[in-house]
């Protein structure tokens, strides 16, 4: 592991009160002391007074207050407060000071690039916690996790991330591995010493340790991922139909603002306008998009195609169509074409429809919800809402439930379920234990995958590059 010192802005751009730069590595505590001003004492307005001492001064869990200055000139940057964490109590169980200076993007940077002149390396992307993952202090689930809470868009969502950092899933996995490693064992005594151990291995006793213990525990997890996708990723609800239907004036009454522009001229709609609210507890993300009809011009042709394009990845479809309208044949054929979606169907404008003229529902459409609303007075959005969560599997019922929230987590529980079925297939087929054991380790390194006991470097790579700079 690289054993620099980094450094790093860990508050986001912009103007504030206050911002703090991060410093961790063996060095760290050098660097504060070769820049930092105690603030008793100050003799001059240049900040030539008493330096905090040397490095070993500084005190654990102490914060001191100064200035930062340029060790030469002398030339104060900013009034500061050091806040201190020496190793192994820390983030990074690495020495980590933390530089509380005022918000100001030229302030902090200038700070920045001090330390890095007198020795610290830009830190890279989520490098810190990076760190305490090598370090020991946590393992990828709850580095992972660290990701999730910072881009947290709901109450609902920061749970499932505290959970996950608070080692939630670790020691449900664990339990896991703890269980596999055990009949792997049995299963490797048996086939290492068939004469002293063979016999006496009750295969029903770990054929039923596999389904308690492994099995079942990781379907359970497996059940929880399109529900902790919702949560941390938001549910993606695309809104079509034909034009003038009223799709932009439906987005805008969901969201509560005017998000999208709404007139009486067919076609306003040219591209995809999304916008999010937070529903019963997870994120949707609307889609506005552009009205589907034959014989488009060119530039509305480019908005259909983005249209189909939001249709691909849709979690859900708001199927809008006009309450005084009978059908239409594009209605028709793009109805067939959600066959594999969840759809809603929106029928809008009920409050311009005569009392005697209901909208005449295809008997096709009558398999999927439909709700009858009105988005130029509000009638029926609230139903819609409901609707839109009855759609997701999260609900308030769920909020202690453990979630696998990303796909890679998921993608490696569908082979340890995958390992451990073929392993429980043979064993009901009394195979042999040579195979069962063949397929629990490949089980058994999966499970090490999503911890963080063995991960290839290159998968680390990619999951600390989405990690903000400073974390």
């Amino acid at each position: 592991m690289d054993r620099s010192t980094i450094a790093a802005i860990a508050t986001p751009e912009g103007i504030g009160g206050i911002g703090i730069i991060k410093i961790s590595g063996p060095k760290a505590l050098d660097l504060a002391s070769a820049v930092f001003r105690r603030g008793s004492g100050f003799d001059d307005e240049n900040g030539g007074g008493p330096r905090a001492g040397l490095s070993d001064e500084f005190r654990s869990w102490r914060m001191y207050y100064g200035r930062i200055c340029e060790p030469v000139t002398g030339r104060v940057l900013d009034e500061a407060v050091l806040a201190v964490m020496r190793a192994p109590h820390s983030y990074t169980r690495e020495d980590v000071v933390e530089i509380q200076a005022h918000a100001g993007p030229k302030v902090l940077q200038n700070i920045l690039d001090l330390l890095i002149s007198q020795g610290a390396r830009p830190a890279d992307p989520g490098e810190f916690t990076r760190r305490a993952f090598v370090n020991g202090r946590i393992d990828l689930t709850q580095a992972e996790a660290v990701a999730d809470l910072i881009n947290a868009t709901s109450d609902a969502a920061v749970d499932m991330a505290v959970s996950q950092i608070s080692g939630g899933l670790r020691s449900y996995l664990e339990s896991v591995r703890q269980a596999l490693l055990s009949v792997l064992t049995t299963l490797e005594a048996a086939i290492d010493f068939p004469d002293a151990v063979g016999e006496d291995i009750d295969t029903e006793v770990q054929i039923g340790i596999l389904q308690d213990a492994v099995l079942d525990p990781i379907r359970d997890l497996i059940q929880t991922y399109e529900a902790g996708h919702f949560l941390r990723d938001g549910l993606q609800a695309v809104i079509v139909g034909g034009p003038n239907v009223g799709k932009s004036s439906l987005m805008n009454r969901l969201v509560n603002r005017n998000r999208a522009i709404v007139t009486e001229i067919p076609g306003t709609t040219r591209d995809c306008i999304e916008a999010t609210l937070i529903n019963q507890g997870f994120p949707v993300i609307f889609a506005d998009t552009a009205g589907l009809r034959e014989d488009p011009d060119p530039v509305e042709r480019m908005g259909i195609e983005k249209t189909r394009e939001y249709l691909e990845s849709a979690d859900i479809v708001l199927f809008v169509v006009d309450a005084g309208c009978p059908a239409r044949s594009g209605d028709l054929r793009l109805f067939e074409e959600l066959a594999d979606k969840r759809v809603i169907l929106v029928v809008n404008k009920s409050d311009l429809s005569a009392p005697d003229r209901q909208f005449d529902q295809p008997p096709r459409w009558a398999q999927v919800p439909c709700v009858h609303v009105s988005a130029l007075y509000g009638t029926g959005i609230d139903e819609l809402r409901q609707r839109i969560a009855d759609c997701s599997i999260y609900s308030d019922g769920m909020q202690n439930r453990r979630f696998i929230p990303n796909w890679r987590q998921k993608s490696l529980l569908d082979q340890i379920y995958q390992a451990v079925s073929d392993a429980l297939t043979g064993l009901h087929g009394h195979g042999s234990f040579e195979l069962a054991s063949i397929d629990l380790r490949e089980g058994l390194s999966r499970v090490d995958e999503i911890t963080g006991h063995y991960v290839a470097p290159d998968v680390l790579d990619g999951i600390f590059s989405q990690h903000c700079i400073g974390k």
